[in-house]
Formats: structure tokens, C-alpha cells, sequence
């Protein structure tokens, strides 16, 4: 339920592989919410991400979240 009220979903480090946890980006996307992946390597939800940051989290998220002045 939280996936489809979210307006930002972060996608974390993940192969977007194993269900039911797979489905939840998916369901926050088509509720209309932003989704955002982070990870390494190409997944199968990048073609549903709306922004695919590529890279380990330790070293996205920090850069990120200062982008967004946190």
C-alpha cells in the first residue's frame, strides 16, 4: 500500500529480481509515483526507473541526498 501512495520510491542496491519485493517500484511507478534506482549494474527495471544512478550506494546516496540539500 505504501508503494502506491509514495510520490518517490527509492530502488536500493538491488537486481530487481526476487518477488514479491521486485513488484513494489513497479506499483509506486504506475501509481504515478517517481522512481528512482540505484545500483551498479543494469536491472530489469530500467526501463520502468524514471532516473537510473549508476554506482554503489555508499557512494550515490551521500551525493544525492546533498544534491537535494540534505
Amino acid at each position: 500500500e505504501a508503494a502506491r501512495q509514495c510520490d518517490l520510491f527509492l530502488s536500493i542496491g538491488t537486481s530487481a529480481l526476487v518477488y514479491p519485493a521486485a513488484e513494489l517500484p513497479l506499483r509506486a511507478s504506475r501509481a504515478g509515483a517517481t522512481v528512482v534506482q540505484v545500483n551498479p549494474q543494469a536491472t530489469p527495471l530500467d526501463a520502468h526507473a524514471d532516473f537510473n544512478l549508476r554506482g554503489a550506494a555508499a557512494q550515490v546516496l551521500p551525493r544525492l541526498l546533498a544534491a537535494a540539500g540534505f
